[in-house]
């Protein structure tokens, strides 16, 4: 991911000139912000300026992320990985439970399936 150590590097030497965040409630703060942005683009067919506020919100991650200790290229493999194991389990949770219309159901079930994977990971971490 070229465009993510860029950023990275981009945000470092921001840092340099003294252009940084002192706290993680400004940069949590600036997430917010730019999550309401993308909120209002969203229902707007201006597809470029939702692509922009959505790099706004990457950006502010990327920044929380750095802030807290932590490699961002790592972190997102970090989340690949757990949502991997969430949809192994999903898909065994339909399966044991022969939910062959799984796809047609309410969100509201799909989301307690979701739940019940979870869970099913978190048992056999313990």
């Amino acid at each position: 991911m070229v465009s993510l150590t860029r950023l990275l590097n981009d945000y470092r030497q921001a840092i340099e000139l003294g252009f940084y965040w002192s706290e993680s409630e400004q940069i949590i703060a600036q997430i917010k912000s730019e999550l309401d942005e993308v909120q209002a683009e969203i229902g707007c067919s201006n597809r470029e300026a939702l692509q922009e506020e959505l790099s706004d919100v990457l950006h502010a991650w990327v920044t929380l992320v750095d802030f807290c200790g932590f490699d961002p290229q790592e972190t997102i493999q970090l989340a690949a990985k757990k949502f991997e194991k969430r949809l192994i389990a999903l898909k065994a949770v339909i399966q044991e439970e022969g939910l062959d219309d799984f796809k047609n159901l309410p969100r509201s079930e799909k989301l307690l399936v979701w739940d019940k994977a979870k869970q099913k990971i978190k048992a056999q971490a313990d």
